[in-house]
């Protein structure tokens, strides 16, 4: 397992790099150049030598396959006797970078015997750049010892009283919809509901403005950051999860884990159809989804999930039961183990 040394994070903060509590694997750490940077850094070290003289079987690069990183150890393999050599993916637009990552994108690309894009929209996005080899897919998931139900689902909605409590937890941006939310909660403000806001972003005043103006900024509590080992408890205490994200010309919704998560603590979700939420939420039975940036169409979601208790239950309980089948952690495992032995098996 190679790590780097240290890693700064978005907020400038830095960790130190430790093997996981159980986890049966050789530590290698390295300094890297471009720190905190996920498609610039790359490893201050020899990735040849250290594959030469360890002589793993195969190797595989959590990152993106434009990343200078990826591309070092691709071509590391490449040079010690073409190990079998795979990469990790979320990117699902058609980018045309510019030099030299669309070299290495391209040489990683033909130098690759695996993949594991995130979704199945991700994997159109490999095919149609070059990469004609086998892929897996391999979603986002959660860790169903931290996220799940603490008391029986249907009943807990069922007998639910006081405002409709509806949450959103990520980054406070503009691509994030939170307007088109806004203007939409003004729409059934004969509705009894309170908006809890988990999270914080360079948006947020644009949004407690258009709040202001809308009148309704009495019914939005702003709680900021929550630690992870509290997200769980908040999901349950809520009645559902409000996903609207909005497409941009360069980004649209990868995937959306907190969808999962939220039906994983069983918590029902409504969503835009930005990118992969509308995948999730349809062949999970968990929510509701409405047309992106549409302000009618995002208020009829949320007064039929305010509305209809006996349907918001049921999708509660479908929904996590679907998560816990396609997104927890123990089948993602074997998912990845079942592709990388195939590949072993191939040699």
């Amino acid at each position: 397992m190679v790590l780097p040394s240290q890693w700064k994070n978005e907020y400038g903060t830095y960790f130190q790099s430790e093997m996981l509590a159980g986890f049966d694997a050789d530590l290698v750490t390295a300094p890297v150049l471009m720190n905190g940077s996920v498609p610039l850094y790359v490893y201050r070290l020899f990735a040849k030598r250290l594959l030469r003289n360890r002589r793993p079987g195969i190797v595989y690069s959590h990152n993106e396959p434009y990343a200078l990183s990826t591309f070092q150890w691709c071509q590391a393999s490449a040079s010690n006797g073409h190990i079998p050599f795979g990469f990790f993916s979320c990117q699902n637009l058609v980018k045309r970078y510019p030099l030299p990552f669309r070299w290495g994108e391209s040489w990683v690309y033909r130098n690759s015997s695996f993949a594991f894009p995130i979704t199945q929209s991700v994997d159109e996005v490999h095919r149609q750049k070059g990469y004609r080899g086998p892929a897996t897919i391999l979603p986002l998931g959660f860790d169903p010892k931290l996220y799940f139900p603490a008391n029986d689902i249907a009943q807990r909605h069922m007998t639910a009283s006081g405002p409709f409590r509806l949450a959103f937890v990520g980054r406070v941006v503009e691509e994030k919809g939170l307007l088109t939310l806004v203007k939409a909660l003004v729409q059934v403000t004969d509705l009894e509901w309170r908006l809890i806001v988990v999270g914080y972003g360079p948006h947020e005043p644009a949004i407690k403005a258009e709040l202001a103006k809308c009148g309704i900024a009495d019914r939005v509590e702003w709680r900021g950051f929550l630690p992870h080992d509290h997200v769980a408890a908040f999901y349950e205490s809520v009645d559902a999860l409000v996903l609207p994200s909005e497409s941009r010309p360069n980004w649209k919704e990868q995937f959306g884990r907190v969808l999962v998560e939220a039906l994983a603590c069983g918590t029902p979700v409504v969503g835009s159809d930005s990118g992969e939420i509308p995948n999730i939420i349809r062949t999970s039975g968990g929510g509701l989804v409405f047309k992106e940036a549409d302000v009618e169409s995002c208020a009829v979601a949320l007064r039929q999930l305010m509305a209809n208790v006996p349907a918001r239950a049921n999708m509660a309980v479908r929904g996590n039961a679907y998560v816990n089948e396609h997104y927890a952690l123990p089948k993602l495992a074997d998912r990845f183990a079942d592709q990388i032995e195939a590949v072993a098996w191939s040699r």
